[in-house]
């Protein structure tokens, strides 16, 4: 779970350094997607509070990191944006991290006091700082 609050903290720094315009896709639409995704994923660790809901858990873990994979390509495809764009975006991603880091936390710091549930859940969280 550490390595998930890094991924997290990294994928921002990936997404506010690689988020200029261009063609369909834009800095702007890139980073509401990621938001979106942060934000669903501590939904779902969140609402993780027995084997049953662990396992639920584990393909809306998946998806969310498919999404987030998709976003980080999308990030490396966008040109580096201007420097007023690029204080907005971590402006914005500090905000974001505000709102869904201390869910994260939360999440994280009760799941470590359920093995049992963590043993469900870590195939699906496994690698995931790599995902960018």
């Amino acid at each position: 779970m550490k390595k998930l609050m890094s991924m997290v903290l990294l994928l921002g720094l990936v997404l506010t350094g690689g988020c200029g315009g261009t063609g369909g896709d834009s800095g702007d639409k890139l980073f509401a997607d990621m938001s979106a995704n942060l934000r669903e994923l501590a939904a779902i660790l969140t609402s993780v509070t027995d084997e049953a809901s662990a396992t639920a858990a584990v393909p809306r873990i998946t998806a969310v990191r498919e999404k987030m994979r998709d976003c980080a390509r999308r990030a490396r495809e966008l040109p580096r944006p201007d420097a007023a764009t690029e204080q907005r975006h971590s402006e914005e991603m500090q905000a974001l991290m505000a709102e869904v880091g201390p869910q994260i936390a939360s999440a994280q710091a009760r799941l470590s006091q359920r093995p049992e549930l963590m043993a469900i859940l870590a195939p699906a969280l496994e690698g995931m700082e790599n995902d960018l």
